[in-house]
């Protein structure tokens, strides 16, 4: 997995900052936004991957997958 991916025109990135925050960009990655401020229940972002539009995550709660450029998550159960 990795620290940041694209999705279409969008970088998404693990803040440097605060590994609980992930960071998107439209503008190959001049500026930096807040896209997920974080949450206990999803914990500290490790790796991020995609298949198609879809964000993987791996983090210090478990597997997650996003559909919304990493602004909802929903966790995986394997």
């Amino acid at each position: 997995m990795s620290q940041i991916i694209y999705i279409r025109i969008k970088l998404i990135k693990i803040s440097s900052e605060n590994p609980y925050q992930l960071l998107i960009s439209d503008n190959a990655g001049i500026s930096w936004d807040v896209t997920f401020y974080g949450s206990e229940v999803i914990g500290e972002f490790f790796g991020l991957g995609k298949r198609d539009l879809t964000v993987f995550a791996k983090t210090s709660k478990g597997r997650f997958r996003s559909i919304s450029e990493g602004r909802k998550w929903t966790e995986i159960n394997w």
